[in-house]
């Protein structure tokens, strides 16, 4: 019994791996490099966060990124940066949708991605 455990546990962990790939490989690039600056840059101000993103329309993505420990949850809507109404010197435009995502676009390397936080 005590081998089968650590074949089960390797097996799941393929698994889950497996499926996260193919989830991030569905998003174009753009998201997936807004979700992975983002996740990092919010950890660095406020502790681990977990993010997600989902498309809502054919050019508009959301990515809600949550600390649980802190009961903060940031949302951001994320387009290409082709359709930013400034520069950015991302993939990526955010746009912060509620006010914790507004106030994390002042806050640490967040500042860095030229957040609009007028728009949400």
């Amino acid at each position: 019994m005590k081998k089968i455990i650590p074949i089960i546990l390797a097996v799941v962990s393929v698994g889950a791996v497996a499926g996260m790939d193919y989830a991030w490989n569905d998003a174009p690039e753009y998201i997936q490099s807004a979700e992975s600056r983002v996740g990092s840059y919010l950890t660095s101000d406020y502790g681990r966060v977990a993010c997600i993103s989902r498309q809502k329309s054919e050019q508009r993505w959301e990515l809600n990124c949550t600390n649980q420990a802190k009961g903060k949850s940031f949302q951001f809507a994320v387009y290409p940066s082709d359709q930013a109404p400034y520069g950015v010197s991302r993939s990526f435009y955010l746009e912060a949708i509620n006010d914790d995502a507004k106030q994390s676009a002042e806050q640490g390397l967040m500042r860095y991605l030229q957040i609009n936080t007028q728009a949400g």
